[in-house]
């Protein structure tokens, strides 16, 4: 388990896939995945939980539970994926699936605790998140964290019937341990 401030973080747990798929497959969480809004169903779900547990093992990518630090309450996933040993690298994916308990903060703590777990514990260099750059509340919070943007994927994401531009963001090793 790693501890946020607000938060928590878990490992994946199977009994909360139905749970996760719903709010993937919600129009308006989904808006800004960068999976785009192709429904997920419950073996592609199962399969996803599956390669996780799998991918952890050989160090590919990190997925965790986002809960509530105050009633442990499920609300969302992130994890470090991409995870590159030979140049120490990954990229932070996360979504916070209940909408009630999206602008409480448990996003940017969820991301300041896994980029902790990426710098601190895996000894990475380099972390990166991306955005779709109409994604203004995002790109704000990412640049607020101390992620620096690096450039755009053009038109690189297709949501909701047309393209949209990827932002990059990243973040050295140095800067995390400079960071206030």
């Amino acid at each position: 388990m790693l501890r946020g401030d607000k938060i928590y973080l878990t490992n994946l747990d199977p009994a909360n896939a139905e749970t996760a798929r719903g709010w993937i497959n919600d129009p308006e969480i989904n808006r800004y995945l960068l999976t785009g809004q192709v429904p997920v169903s419950a073996a592609a779900e199962a399969a996803f939980y599956g390669r996780a547990v799998t991918d952890w093992a050989a160090g590919k990518s990190y997925m965790f539970e986002i809960h509530a630090a105050d009633d442990g309450r499920y609300i969302g996933n992130c994890g470090l994926h991409n995870v590159g040993m030979r140049h120490r690298s990954a990229e932070v994916g996360i979504f916070i699936g209940d909408t009630t308990e999206q602008n409480h903060g448990y996003g940017r703590d969820a991301i300041v605790t896994v980029t902790r777990f990426g710098f601190d514990t895996l000894g990475l260099n380099r972390i990166e998140i991306r955005s779709q750059a109409d994604n203004e509340r995002s790109m704000h919070l990412y640049e607020k964290l101390g992620f620096k943007p690096m450039g755009r994927l053009r038109e690189a994401t297709f949501t909701f019937g047309h393209f949209v531009d990827e932002a990059i963001f990243d973040m050295l090793a140095s800067e995390w341990r400079e960071l206030p």
